[in-house]
């Protein structure tokens, strides 16, 4: 008999875990308009969620569905007996971290592979989100400042259905046990009536980006980076085809997060209040849950815009609980780096993810030491408001350094590999380190010699200084 995940994957010239993954998210679409008919209360939507997220799990993965099992009975454990212990937060990061890693370290390859991992990072994150907000919780109500996001530690039942919620256990997005529990309790019920209409537009925006990127990796593809073909191209154009390459690679994770959100929307788990009240419905309401925001994304003018826009939830779990939580470091640098290596060494052990996060920090500080330069120069500005030509030329520029010095961001990311990645690079004669490091070392004392700032900011600026101040003074800023 054909199997037909196997007769999907050969037809469409995709892996058979690649079938099973978009399948599955799929498949969540019916699951949440089914539970969206249930009219038991708590234990049976929850029985009803872990029963179908573990047989989510177990069609994609089958016995290795062990691995998060195991994950799940130490963070009940680790809940139930240290609860109330400051032990809580160490002992869950340490142990499903370093489980993960010890998956990574097992089961790595030169690619990107589609194996029990994947998931497992999405729910350490979870779990480990859950013990710090029980640790939180229990902090403020020991402080006798008990607020509203204060949690009880979840059941066994409620453990399971909020790690296995089946819209988000493969590919997330990550969303809070307070969440979870609102939206079980009913209490998003009258503010989602509306949601199967927000879903369906989630679901056509996701096929649009899949078919753009299907068809889009036939013309720019990862082999053709490898290839001598590229190699014969002028270095404009490899800086042309690294930007299209790394768009359409982007499309990848837009659309499967974009379908992923859709089926959380069917469940109503997405009401983006975090306090719901009653006032009038609004369909944006929805996005509670939304992990890239496409608007943002297509309208990039500088790269800070891809990490407001591009994995969303992810980027807040790791401000929360990671940036935030190191700020007894007193710098907002540190605290970034720290960030930021967290993110690379989630992702696994390869060079790649470090290059690409390391890049990402290089950029960042670039654009927050020259945006303000531009900005602040009155003549400049008002130039850029009379001359509609400049303004298109700017536009133009933009839309080459988003696009172009994006993809080559993203070529060690996706390529993993030293020997991969560094031949690419070789090939454009490493032309984005020489623009990001000189960036952030020369361009903004350039541009402050160049473009000085205006009389009248100046004199703003000294006017709001402390009475027998230095003006400068008005400038400081505290780190974190």
């Amino acid at each position: 008999m054909i199997n037909p995940v196997e007769a999907l994957a050969s037809a469409s010239g995709a892996s058979v875990p690649a079938i099973r993954l978009i399948l599955s998210v799929l498949f969540a679409y019916p699951i949440g308009s089914v539970y969206r008919q249930l009219k038991g209360g708590a234990t049976q939507r929850n029985l009803y969620i872990a029963f179908t997220g573990l047989s989510i799990v177990a069609f994609n993965y089958g016995t290795d569905i062990y691995h998060s099992l195991l994950a799940v009975a130490v963070s009940f454990l680790c809940n139930t007996f240290l609860g109330t212990s400051r032990l809580l937060v160490p002992v869950s990061f340490t142990y499903h971290m370093g489980y993960l890693l010890i998956g990574y370290y097992y089961t790595t390859s030169d690619t990107y592979d589609i194996k029990w991992t994947m998931p497992h990072c999405v729910l350490v994150l979870r779990l480990i989100g859950l013990a710090f907000d029980l640790s939180d919780s229990r902090k403020k109500e020991a402080d006798g400042k008990p607020d509203a996001k204060c949690i009880p530690a979840p059941s066994l039942l409620e453990l399971i259905a909020f790690t296995y919620f089946p819209a988000t256990v493969l590919v997330g997005p990550q969303f809070s046990f307070l969440r979870y529990q609102r939206f079980i309790a009913g209490a998003y019920e009258s503010h989602t009536q509306n949601a199967p209409a927000y879903a369906t537009k989630k679901f056509l925006q996701g096929v649009f980006y899949l078919v753009v990127n299907q068809v889009g990796t036939q013309y720019v593809s990862d082999a053709y980076l490898m290839s001598s073909e590229f190699e014969q191209e002028s270095l404009f154009m490899k800086h042309i085809y690294l930007g299209c390459w790394g768009r359409i690679t982007l499309y990848k994770y837009i659309s499967i997060w974009l379908l992923a959100e859709g089926a959380a929307v069917i469940y109503g788990l997405t009401y983006i209040d975090a306090k719901p009240g009653d006032r009038e419905y609004c369909s944006d309401e929805l996005s509670g849950c939304s992990n890239i925001r496409v608007g943002v994304f297509e309208n990039t003018s500088k790269y800070g815009h891809y990490v407001e826009s591009f994995n969303v939830q992810t980027n807040t779990w790791v401000a929360n609980y990671v940036y935030k939580r190191l700020r007894f470091l007193n710098n907002r640098m540190l605290s970034h780096l720290g960030a930021l290596f967290f993110l690379a060494i989630w992702h696994g052990f390869h060079s790649g993810y470090y290059i690409t996060f390391l890049l990402e920090f290089m950029v960042i500080r670039m654009e927050k030491e020259v945006e303000p330069i531009f900005a602040k120069n009155e003549k400049l500005q008002q130039l850029l408001q009379q001359q509609p030509l400049l303004r298109a030329l700017v536009f133009v520029a933009l839309k080459y350094y988003t696009i172009v010095w994006a993809g080559w961001c993203l070529v060690p990311f996706v390529f993993l590999s030293f020997h991969k990645w560094w031949h690419i690079y070789t090939v454009v004669r490493f032309s984005g380190f020489i623009l990001f490091i000189s960036g952030n070392i020369f361009l903004a004392p350039i541009l402050r010699a160049v473009l000085p700032r205006s009389s009248s900011t100046a004199r703003a600026k000294t006017e709001a200084a402390p009475a027998g101040a230095p003006a400068a003074t008005a400038e400081v800023k505290k780190d974190n």
